[in-house]
C-alpha cells in the first residue's frame, strides 16, 4: 500500500522541539495560507510539494517529512483513513571494542582526517511495538554517500527489543566533516527504510 502524504494538526510545537517562524515572515503562501519554517534542532525540515502553513491560529504540518525528521515511523490505514506512528527506542554506541556483556569499550566521537579505523558499532532496540521486515546500518560520509552498510538483517521473528554488533575493517575517514552511523527500518515491501537512530562521528 502507497503510503499517502498527511497533515499533522498540532497546537504547540515546542512538545516537538521545533521552531516556528510565524505570519509575516518572508516564506510566502500555500493555497491561501501563510507558509512557515520549521526547524528541528536548528536545521530545517524540507517539505516537498506540501509545506508547513496555518489555518485558524494552527499549524498544519507535513506528517512524512515530521516523521523522517524526528526519526519516527509511520504506516497509512488508507481503509480506516488512520496514521500509525511508530518510535522505538534506539541506542547505538560505536566503540574500537565490545566487552562480553556487550558493553562499548574504548567509545569514541572523533577522528583525525585520514585515520584509518577498526571499530564496532553496537545497537540497543526496544519499544519495538510493531512487526518489521527488515533493519539496516549505514555509514554515510560527510557528503551523503554510503560508504559502509549490513546491508537488509531480516528478523526471523517478530521482537519488541534485541542488540545487534556490527564490526567494521579498514575504515578510512578520508573527508572533514560529519560521518553519520544511522539505523534504518523497513516496515514491509511498500515502505522505504525509514531512519530511527543516528550518531555522528567528527573527522577533524
Amino acid at each position: 500500500m502507497k503510503v499517502k502524504r498527511l497533515a499533522l494538526l498540532t497546537t504547540t510545537l515546542v512538545m516537538l522541539g521545533a521552531g516556528i517562524v510565524y505570519a509575516g515572515s518572508p516564506w510566502g503562501d500555500y493555497q491561501g495560507f501563510t507558509k512557515v519554517k520549521v526547524q528541528i534542532n536548528n536545521e530545517g525540515v524540507s517539505t516537498s510539494d506540501v509545506p508547513a502553513f496555518m489555518i485558524d491560529g494552527r499549524v498544519v504540518l507535513p506528517l512524512r517529512e515530521m516523521t523522517d525528521s524526528l526519526g519516527t515511523i509511520v504506516r497509512w490505514d488508507d481503509e480506516s483513513k488512520t496514521a500509525y506512528l511508530y518510535k522505538p527506542n534506539v541506542h547505538m554506541f560505536v566503540a574500537k571494542d565490545i566487552a562480553k556483556d556487550d558493553s562499548p569499550k574504548t567509545p569514541f566521537g572523533k577522528v583525525s582526517k585520514g585515520n584509518k579505523l577498526d571499530f564496532v558499532v553496537a545497537a540497543q532496540v526496544d519499544s519495538l511495538t510493531t512487526p518489521i521486515q527488515s533493519f539496516r546500518i549505514d555509514l554515510v560520509s560527510p557528503a551523503g554517500s554510503v560508504i559502509r552498510s549490513t546491508n537488509a538483517v531480516v528478523l526471523q521473528e517478530s521482537k519488541d527489543s534485541f542488540w545487534y554488533s556490527w564490526p567494521l575493517e579498514n575504515v578510512t575517514f578520508d573527508s572533514l566533516g560529519k560521518y553519520k552511523v544511522q539505523f534504518k527500518i523497513k516496515l514491509d515491501d511498500a515502505h522505504d527504510y525509514s531512519v530511527v537512530s543516528e550518531k555522528t562521528i567528527i573527522s577533524e
